[in-house]
């Protein structure tokens, strides 16, 4: 979990949520006249290199011992400290205008809800996290895994049995087991 990773971003500018995602009620909307690509270039950009940044109150980030959304949940004021992380690239893929998205490599620790709701307040119009995938953590990357039915198909036979040793005798046995 220490490990640098790579996640692509999908979000929605001129809409901010209290979760800073799509699973949170909308308590702020805003018009998007006058943004355009160049000015959300422009601020995403900005966040490479090192900075400061606030989880988001509905994260599992450990106060006091629980998660911070249990008290984001029974709505008590808790105070999350600022942690520095490390963006050491932000791609921009695509704007039509509303929803955006981008590439970011970061160190371990990098809320992306935050850095999307960052985005929004430099744009001053708000953003919310539509979708997040990750596509790499450390030396594990997307392009280099397999379906389940790939998986079930047998394909991965003996990388299965490299990773997890002699203990399983065949992918069939392994998979009767799950």
């Amino acid at each position: 979990m220490s490990q640098d990773k790579d996640y692509v971003a999908k979000f929605k500018l001129g809409i901010e949520t209290e979760t800073w995602d799509t699973e949170g009620k909308v308590i702020r909307e805003a018009s998007l006249q006058g943004i355009n690509e160049e000015m959300l270039i422009k601020a995403i950009k900005s966040l490479e290199g090192d900075f400061n940044q606030i989880p988001p109150i509905f994260s599992a980030k450990k106060i006091r011992g629980k998660p911070a959304y249990t008290y984001a949940r029974k709505k008590e004021k808790i105070t999350l400290e600022a942690k520095v992380v490390k963006i050491y690239n932000i791609d921009f893929i695509s704007f039509d205008g509303e929803n955006a998205v981008i590439k970011i490599n970061c160190s371990s620790g990098t809320y992306v809800r935050s850095v999307v709701n960052i985005i929004g307040k430099i744009l001053g119009c708000g953003a919310t996290l539509t979708s997040l995938l990750r596509t790499r953590i450390g030396s594990y990357d997307i392009s280099e895994s397999v379906t389940l039915d790939e998986l079930e198909r047998n394909a991965y036979d003996e990388n299965l049995l490299a990773l997890f040793g002699k203990s399983i005798k065949s992918m069939d046995g392994f998979l009767r087991k799950i």
